[in-house]
Protein backbone atom coordinates (compact mmCIF):
# COMPACT_ATOMS: atom_id res chain seq x y z
CA UNK A 1 0.00 0.00 0.00
CA UNK A 2 2.60 2.38 0.78
CA UNK A 3 4.62 1.95 -2.64
CA UNK A 4 1.57 2.69 -4.05
CA UNK A 5 0.98 6.20 -2.36
CA UNK A 6 4.83 6.66 -3.29
CA UNK A 7 4.30 5.62 -7.12
CA UNK A 8 0.84 7.97 -6.77
CA UNK A 9 2.45 11.14 -6.21
CA UNK A 10 5.32 10.99 -7.99
CA UNK A 11 2.81 10.92 -10.69
CA UNK A 12 0.92 13.64 -8.88
CA UNK A 13 4.47 16.17 -9.19
CA UNK A 14 5.08 14.97 -12.95
CA UNK A 15 1.29 16.12 -13.70
CA UNK A 16 1.80 19.13 -11.66
CA UNK A 17 4.83 19.93 -13.56
CA UNK A 18 3.39 20.07 -16.99
CA UNK A 19 0.23 21.77 -16.25
CA UNK A 20 1.92 24.14 -13.83
CA UNK A 21 4.90 25.41 -16.48
CA UNK A 22 2.67 26.56 -19.49
CA UNK A 23 3.05 29.25 -21.04
CA UNK A 24 1.80 32.32 -23.34
CA UNK A 25 4.03 33.39 -26.39
CA UNK A 26 3.54 36.11 -27.72
CA UNK A 27 4.35 37.08 -31.72
CA UNK A 28 5.01 40.19 -33.12
CA UNK A 29 7.23 43.25 -33.74
CA UNK A 30 9.68 44.13 -31.10
CA UNK A 31 8.67 40.97 -28.85
CA UNK A 32 10.40 37.37 -28.10
CA UNK A 33 8.87 35.69 -31.10
CA UNK A 34 9.11 37.49 -34.38
CA UNK A 35 7.23 34.49 -36.10
CA UNK A 36 4.53 32.17 -36.03
CA UNK A 37 6.94 28.92 -36.51
CA UNK A 38 9.47 30.39 -33.94
CA UNK A 39 7.16 30.33 -31.26
CA UNK A 40 5.45 26.79 -32.24
CA UNK A 41 9.15 25.62 -32.31
CA UNK A 42 9.76 26.76 -28.73
CA UNK A 43 6.47 25.66 -27.62
CA UNK A 44 5.37 23.06 -25.67
CA UNK A 45 2.26 20.47 -24.82
CA UNK A 46 -0.50 23.25 -22.85
CA UNK A 47 1.64 26.39 -24.21
CA UNK A 48 -0.49 29.11 -25.92
CA UNK A 49 0.85 31.18 -28.47
CA UNK A 50 -0.43 34.97 -28.78
CA UNK A 51 -0.04 36.45 -32.25
CA UNK A 52 -0.23 40.08 -32.34
CA UNK A 53 -1.56 42.12 -35.34
CA UNK A 54 0.07 41.86 -38.99
CA UNK A 55 0.67 40.20 -41.91
CA UNK A 56 3.32 36.79 -41.46
CA UNK A 57 4.60 35.83 -44.65
CA UNK A 58 5.10 32.01 -43.88
CA UNK A 59 3.25 28.37 -43.90
CA UNK A 60 3.71 27.58 -40.08
CA UNK A 61 4.15 23.87 -39.32
CA UNK A 62 2.51 22.47 -36.14
CA UNK A 63 5.01 20.40 -34.53
CA UNK A 64 4.03 19.96 -31.01
CA UNK A 65 0.56 18.28 -29.70
CA UNK A 66 -2.08 20.57 -27.30
CA UNK A 67 -1.38 23.93 -28.43
CA UNK A 68 -3.56 26.80 -29.16
CA UNK A 69 -2.37 29.71 -31.40
CA UNK A 70 -4.12 32.54 -31.23
CA UNK A 71 -4.37 35.85 -33.17
CA UNK A 72 -5.37 39.12 -31.85
CA UNK A 73 -7.79 39.97 -34.41
CA UNK A 74 -8.85 38.01 -37.34
CA UNK A 75 -9.26 40.58 -40.16
CA UNK A 76 -5.94 42.13 -39.25
CA UNK A 77 -3.76 38.88 -38.10
CA UNK A 78 -2.80 37.73 -41.44
CA UNK A 79 -1.08 34.74 -42.92
CA UNK A 80 0.13 35.00 -46.57
CA UNK A 81 0.76 31.61 -47.80
CA UNK A 82 2.80 33.23 -51.08
CA UNK A 83 1.33 29.92 -53.15
CA UNK A 84 3.67 27.24 -51.59
CA UNK A 85 2.51 24.92 -49.26
CA UNK A 86 -0.25 24.96 -46.66
CA UNK A 87 -0.83 28.53 -44.91
CA UNK A 88 -1.12 26.25 -41.56
CA UNK A 89 -0.48 23.01 -41.19
CA UNK A 90 -0.68 20.43 -38.16
CA UNK A 91 1.30 17.48 -39.09
CA UNK A 92 0.11 14.69 -37.44
CA UNK A 93 -0.92 16.28 -34.21
CA UNK A 94 -3.50 16.38 -31.88
CA UNK A 95 -5.63 18.71 -29.54
CA UNK A 96 -4.08 21.65 -31.08
CA UNK A 97 -6.53 24.99 -31.32
CA UNK A 98 -5.82 27.26 -34.37
CA UNK A 99 -8.38 31.03 -34.20
CA UNK A 100 -8.75 34.55 -35.01
CA UNK A 101 -6.38 34.87 -38.55
CA UNK A 102 -7.33 35.05 -41.82
CA UNK A 103 -4.97 32.87 -43.96
CA UNK A 104 -4.99 33.31 -47.52
CA UNK A 105 -2.93 32.86 -51.19
CA UNK A 106 -1.92 29.10 -50.05
CA UNK A 107 -1.56 26.68 -52.36
CA UNK A 108 1.06 23.75 -53.18
CA UNK A 109 1.57 20.64 -54.97
CA UNK A 110 0.48 18.27 -52.02
CA UNK A 111 -3.05 16.81 -52.50
CA UNK A 112 -3.80 18.05 -49.16
CA UNK A 113 -2.21 21.52 -48.90
CA UNK A 114 -5.01 24.37 -48.13
CA UNK A 115 -5.39 27.16 -46.04
CA UNK A 116 -5.32 25.18 -43.03
CA UNK A 117 -4.69 21.27 -43.25
CA UNK A 118 -5.19 18.92 -40.61
CA UNK A 119 -2.97 15.74 -41.46
CA UNK A 120 -3.27 12.33 -39.57
CA UNK A 121 -4.81 14.52 -36.84
CA UNK A 122 -7.36 14.30 -34.42
CA UNK A 123 -9.49 16.39 -31.59
CA UNK A 124 -8.23 19.66 -33.31
CA UNK A 125 -10.23 22.78 -33.18
CA UNK A 126 -10.40 25.28 -36.03
CA UNK A 127 -11.99 27.92 -35.51
CA UNK A 128 -13.08 32.09 -36.10
CA UNK A 129 -10.74 32.56 -39.39
CA UNK A 130 -11.43 34.15 -42.93
CA UNK A 131 -9.66 31.84 -45.26
CA UNK A 132 -9.92 33.22 -48.74
CA UNK A 133 -7.91 32.96 -52.14
CA UNK A 134 -6.34 29.66 -51.10
CA UNK A 135 -6.33 26.40 -53.57
CA UNK A 136 -8.53 24.78 -50.76
CA UNK A 137 -9.99 26.39 -47.72
CA UNK A 138 -9.84 23.53 -44.57
CA UNK A 139 -8.26 20.04 -45.49
CA UNK A 140 -9.21 17.55 -43.03
CA UNK A 141 -6.98 15.08 -44.60
CA UNK A 142 -6.18 10.94 -44.20
CA UNK A 143 -7.37 10.06 -41.14
CA UNK A 144 -8.03 12.83 -39.21
CA UNK A 145 -10.67 12.15 -36.62
CA UNK A 146 -13.09 14.05 -34.41
CA UNK A 147 -11.90 17.17 -35.06
CA UNK A 148 -14.22 20.60 -35.01
CA UNK A 149 -14.62 23.05 -37.80
CA UNK A 150 -16.55 25.88 -36.72
CA UNK A 151 -17.38 29.97 -36.78
CA UNK A 152 -15.44 30.36 -40.36
CA UNK A 153 -15.68 32.56 -43.24
CA UNK A 154 -14.46 30.11 -46.30
CA UNK A 155 -14.79 31.74 -49.18
CA UNK A 156 -13.58 32.02 -53.07
CA UNK A 157 -10.96 29.27 -53.11
CA UNK A 158 -10.16 27.92 -55.79
CA UNK A 159 -10.79 24.45 -55.66
CA UNK A 160 -13.26 23.10 -52.24
CA UNK A 161 -14.13 25.17 -49.28
CA UNK A 162 -13.40 22.03 -47.12
CA UNK A 163 -12.04 19.01 -47.72
CA UNK A 164 -13.15 15.65 -45.62
CA UNK A 165 -10.68 12.98 -47.42
CA UNK A 166 -10.30 9.48 -45.12
CA UNK A 167 -11.05 10.95 -42.03
CA UNK A 168 -14.15 10.33 -39.51
CA UNK A 169 -16.29 11.62 -37.11
CA UNK A 170 -15.78 15.21 -37.36
CA UNK A 171 -18.03 18.05 -36.49
CA UNK A 172 -18.15 20.61 -39.40
CA UNK A 173 -21.27 23.41 -37.99
CA UNK A 174 -21.46 27.60 -37.97
CA UNK A 175 -19.28 28.06 -41.36
CA UNK A 176 -20.10 30.46 -44.13
CA UNK A 177 -19.12 28.67 -47.22
CA UNK A 178 -19.60 30.83 -50.05
CA UNK A 179 -17.94 30.78 -54.13
CA UNK A 180 -15.92 28.22 -53.77
CA UNK A 181 -15.31 25.28 -56.61
CA UNK A 182 -17.39 23.06 -54.24
CA UNK A 183 -18.16 24.09 -50.79
CA UNK A 184 -17.76 20.98 -48.62
CA UNK A 185 -16.05 17.69 -50.55
CA UNK A 186 -16.13 14.47 -48.66
CA UNK A 187 -14.53 11.83 -50.23
CA UNK A 188 -14.01 8.35 -48.50
CA UNK A 189 -15.13 9.31 -45.47
CA UNK A 190 -18.23 8.82 -42.95
CA UNK A 191 -20.01 9.37 -39.94
CA UNK A 192 -19.25 13.55 -40.24
CA UNK A 193 -21.94 15.53 -38.54
CA UNK A 194 -22.22 18.84 -41.20
CA UNK A 195 -25.02 21.17 -39.93
CA UNK A 196 -26.00 24.67 -39.52
CA UNK A 197 -23.81 25.73 -42.42
CA UNK A 198 -24.34 28.29 -45.00
CA UNK A 199 -23.44 27.16 -48.74
CA UNK A 200 -24.00 29.98 -50.85
CA UNK A 201 -23.27 30.23 -54.58
CA UNK A 202 -20.19 27.65 -54.68
CA UNK A 203 -20.34 26.12 -57.95
CA UNK A 204 -21.31 22.38 -56.48
CA UNK A 205 -22.45 22.94 -53.09
CA UNK A 206 -21.00 19.60 -52.35
CA UNK A 207 -19.81 16.08 -52.72
CA UNK A 208 -20.17 12.70 -50.40
CA UNK A 209 -19.65 9.80 -52.30
CA UNK A 210 -20.34 7.15 -49.49
CA UNK A 211 -23.54 8.86 -48.03
CA UNK A 212 -22.57 8.21 -44.82
CA UNK A 213 -22.32 11.39 -43.42
CA UNK A 214 -25.09 13.33 -41.87
CA UNK A 215 -26.10 16.76 -42.57
CA UNK A 216 -28.14 17.82 -40.13
CA UNK A 217 -28.36 17.25 -36.56
CA UNK A 218 -31.31 17.44 -34.24
CA UNK A 219 -33.57 18.62 -37.23
CA UNK A 220 -31.11 20.82 -37.54
CA UNK A 221 -29.70 20.93 -41.30
CA UNK A 222 -27.48 23.45 -43.39
CA UNK A 223 -28.73 26.81 -45.41
CA UNK A 224 -28.45 25.83 -49.41
CA UNK A 225 -28.55 28.72 -51.42
CA UNK A 226 -29.67 26.66 -54.50
CA UNK A 227 -32.66 25.25 -52.63
CA UNK A 228 -35.83 26.77 -53.25
CA UNK A 229 -38.42 24.17 -52.54
CA UNK A 230 -39.34 22.38 -49.28
CA UNK A 231 -38.53 18.85 -47.98
CA UNK A 232 -35.39 17.03 -48.36
CA UNK A 233 -32.15 18.45 -50.51
CA UNK A 234 -30.84 16.18 -52.50
CA UNK A 235 -27.01 16.38 -52.66
CA UNK A 236 -26.07 15.43 -56.60
CA UNK A 237 -23.09 14.16 -56.73
CA UNK A 238 -21.50 11.47 -55.01
CA UNK A 239 -23.90 8.82 -52.97
CA UNK A 240 -27.62 8.45 -53.88
CA UNK A 241 -28.92 8.75 -50.36
CA UNK A 242 -26.53 11.67 -49.28
CA UNK A 243 -28.78 14.28 -48.41
CA UNK A 244 -29.93 16.78 -45.52
CA UNK A 245 -33.06 15.95 -44.43
CA UNK A 246 -33.76 19.37 -42.73
CA UNK A 247 -32.37 22.13 -45.13
CA UNK A 248 -32.95 25.64 -43.15
CA UNK A 249 -35.24 28.47 -45.54
CA UNK A 250 -32.89 31.11 -43.87
CA UNK A 251 -29.16 31.75 -43.88
CA UNK A 252 -27.86 31.42 -40.33
CA UNK A 253 -26.19 34.33 -38.82
CA UNK A 254 -22.16 32.99 -38.04
CA UNK A 255 -21.13 33.77 -34.81
CA UNK A 256 -17.49 33.67 -33.13
CA UNK A 257 -17.00 30.52 -31.58
CA UNK A 258 -15.93 30.27 -27.89
CA UNK A 259 -12.49 29.77 -27.80
CA UNK A 260 -11.51 26.50 -26.52
CA UNK A 261 -8.62 26.46 -23.79
CA UNK A 262 -5.49 24.59 -23.02
CA UNK A 263 -4.53 23.93 -19.30
CA UNK A 264 -3.92 26.71 -17.39
CA UNK A 265 -1.63 29.51 -18.72
CA UNK A 266 0.36 32.30 -17.76
CA UNK A 267 1.74 35.42 -19.42
CA UNK A 268 5.75 34.88 -19.54
CA UNK A 269 7.42 34.60 -23.07
CA UNK A 270 10.33 33.16 -21.30
CA UNK A 271 7.75 30.06 -20.19
CA UNK A 272 9.04 30.18 -16.57
CA UNK A 273 7.10 28.25 -13.73
CA UNK A 274 3.63 29.71 -12.72
CA UNK A 275 3.12 31.52 -9.23
CA UNK A 276 3.16 29.17 -6.48
CA UNK A 277 3.94 25.95 -8.66
CA UNK A 278 7.27 26.13 -5.96
CA UNK A 279 5.74 26.25 -3.12
CA UNK A 280 3.63 23.15 -4.50
CA UNK A 281 6.59 21.03 -5.56
CA UNK A 282 7.85 21.81 -2.33
CA UNK A 283 4.41 20.53 -0.63
CA UNK A 284 4.43 17.53 -2.43
CA UNK A 285 7.91 16.88 -2.15
CA UNK A 286 7.78 16.77 1.45
CA UNK A 287 4.66 13.95 1.61
CA UNK A 288 6.53 11.62 -0.57
CA UNK A 289 9.88 11.73 1.65
CA UNK A 290 7.92 11.05 4.58
CA UNK A 291 6.19 8.48 2.99
CA UNK A 292 10.34 7.22 1.86
CA UNK A 293 10.95 7.68 5.60
CA UNK A 294 7.79 5.14 7.03
CA UNK A 295 9.21 2.99 4.70
CA UNK A 296 12.88 2.55 5.68
CA UNK A 297 11.54 2.35 9.20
Amino acid sequence: MVLKNVIFFICLVLLITSSATAATLEVGQGKTYTTIQSAIDAAKTGDTILVNEGTYNENPVINTNGISIIGKNREKTIIEGKKTSSGIRIDEKNNVVITGFTIKNSGGGAQEDAGVVIYKGNGNTVSNLIITGNSVGISIYQGSNNNTISGNIIESNSGYGINIYASNDNKIFDNNIKNNKIGIYAYSSRTNSIYQNNLIDNKDQAYDNSGLNSWDLDKMGNYWSDFQSSGEYIIKLGAKNAKDNFPQSKAFSIKSEPIPTQPPQKTDDAGKSTPGFTVIVAIVSLIVTGIFQRIIK
